[in-house]
């Protein structure tokens, strides 16, 4: 994904997943630094397991259209600030991505809570095509709030992440 289209390609995004980093063994560092469209198609190494199990399973979920397992409906589009600072490590992208929510508050409010206690974590983002894109987490650099307005009225799923690369698309 290059980085000038990440607002056409977040309002195409269905579906927002989050999974445990513990669960996940995807063969990228978290060291990745400075590529924006890597992708990951030879999976050979994890036979026979595919991209989706490498990923582990959803903690958290919210869609367009809910269905069973999912834990919130999404309102509209995601938003998505990535912003840059140069370290001695190299350079670390700060996702912050917000999700608004127009249904399910407690399913989410629970699921969230259960997310914060598995420590850390990384975000699918699946888009209409259907294509995905993985936000991926350096350790201890995650976080996740549920922010409510009024009572039932309306949520947003904010979550912040720290990475050693913009958006990752997997193939």
């Amino acid at each position: 994904m290059i980085q000038n289209c990440n607002e056409q390609m977040l309002d195409d995004v269905v579906r927002v997943d989050i999974v445990a980093a513990s669960e996940c063994q995807l063969p990228i560092p978290f060291q990745v630094s400075g590529l924006t469209g890597m992708t990951v198609s030879n999976l050979s190494q994890w036979q026979p397991q595919t991209a989706i199990t490498a990923l582990g399973a959803a903690k958290l979920s919210v869609s367009y259209a809910v269905q069973d397992g999912d834990d919130g409906e999404l309102e509209s589009a995601p938003t998505l600030k990535q912003t840059e600072k140069r370290v001695a490590a190299g350079i670390v992208v700060t996702h912050d991505l917000q999700v608004p929510l127009t249904a399910l508050f407690q399913v989410t409010r629970e699921a969230a809570a259960l997310v914060q206690q598995t420590g850390d974590f990384h975000v699918i983002l699946t888009t209409q095509e259907p294509a995905r894109y993985l936000i991926y987490s350096v350790p201890n650099a995650s976080s996740i709030l549920l922010d409510e307005q009024g009572i039932g009225q309306s949520a947003t799923l904010k979550l912040s992440l720290q990475s050693m690369s913009h958006v990752i698309r997997l193939v």
